[in-house]
């Protein structure tokens, strides 16, 4: 993917942080903030287009992450909390279920689901169905399994490749998705890629899903502080985010064997934190990768590098420039 290849589409609030965010059926992004209970929507093909508030959830301070429901059209998860960033922490967790309609101008539906039991740090949520969502806990280092009517959760995978002991950062198991048969899951200390063998129980609605094997090493050289994951549907490659230096990593699968070797594509993106692969509106046989990074977050526990987006990362739709143009004539 050469350099000229990147184009900025939209700038968020430049004081946000932006963790989760999905593709609607309409092409646009649907994007939760962490450091604020807000939802954003905007046109990602529109490089003038300005994300607009789409609502803000009640009884919290941060919305964690998203997913889209499987068999619902524009209808998502939601994860909330109440938050505080500079000690990384979350307590009264509550997923949320939120229902979009075609005019986005109209509030779109918000339902609260059921609360999370308050243990370790839910780092993101995927749903297999409208009944059953997986949540990765890199604080407690396993994925749990949320029953959504009963609100009753339980342990779905607890392997030593999710522990956050064995490098830099706060968490371990971080990022998840679902492709096939299989659970893809990124170890942010550890710098690991990994997979869960699954299978899928859809007479048991209340189960859903269920490990099928061990856990799968698909490479562990990655650098520490790994978070946006993105999974191709023919599993022949990855992309992930480090969002401390600001990498870009491309990880090629062997069918075969499973093992996978990583490549740097990208080394200047202002802290990535979240990462999606979606087939491209121009041409739906080609993919598309969307990356959604931070604006001026300042915490103690994340250092910032320089790189050639830092001079725009804290400029707002507000600031006014103003452009004068010199013409110097010469004699020939």
């Amino acid at each position: 993917m050469p350099v000229e290849d990147v184009v900025l589409i939209t700038q968020a609030p430049s004081d946000s942080w932006f963790e989760g965010f999905v593709l609607r059926p309409n092409g646009k992004v649907l994007a939760t903030r962490l450091d604020k209970p807000e939802l954003y929507t905007f046109e990602a093909e529109d490089q003038d287009a300005v994300p607009r508030l789409v609502c803000t959830l009640p009884d919290c301070n941060s919305l964690v992450n998203i997913c889209s429901i499987p068999g619902y059209s524009d209808e998502y998860f939601v994860l909330a909390s109440t938050a505080d960033l500079e000690v990384v922490s979350h307590k009264d967790v509550w997923l949320w279920r939120i229902i979009m309609g075609s005019d986005d101008s109209v509030p779109p539906q918000t339902i609260r689901v059921t609360s999370v039991p308050e243990e370790g740090y839910c780092l993101g949520v995927k749903a297999v169905s409208d009944r059953v969502v997986l949540l990765p806990d890199g604080r407690t280092s396993c994925i749990w399994h949320l029953d959504t009517e009963t609100g009753q959760k339980t342990l779905f995978a607890d392997d030593e490749s999710m522990e956050f002991s064995t490098g830099d950062g706060f968490f371990g198991v971080n990022r998840i998705q679902i492709v096939d048969n299989y659970v893809y899951f990124t170890n942010s200390a550890a710098g690991t890629l990994c997979r869960i063998p699954v299978e899928f129980d859809p007479s048991h609605k209340e189960v859903g899903i269920r490990t099928a094997g061990p856990v799968q090493t698909i490479i562990d050289d990655l650098p520490s502080n790994l978070d946006g994951m993105a999974v191709s549907a023919d599993q022949t490659h990855a992309y992930v985010a480090s969002h401390i230096d600001g990498h870009l990593h491309k990880v090629v699968i062997d069918p075969a064997t499973g093992k996978g070797v990583s490549s740097i594509i990208l080394s200047s993106l202002d802290n990535p934190t979240g990462v999606n692969l979606a087939p491209s509106p121009e041409n739906p046989e080609k993919m598309k990768l969307y990356i959604v990074c931070c604006g001026e977050i300042e915490v103690a526990w994340m250092p910032r590098e320089d790189n050639p987006w830092e001079a725009i990362r804290d400029i707002n739709s507000a600031v006014t420039v103003t452009v004068t143009q010199e013409v110097v004539e010469t004699s020939s």
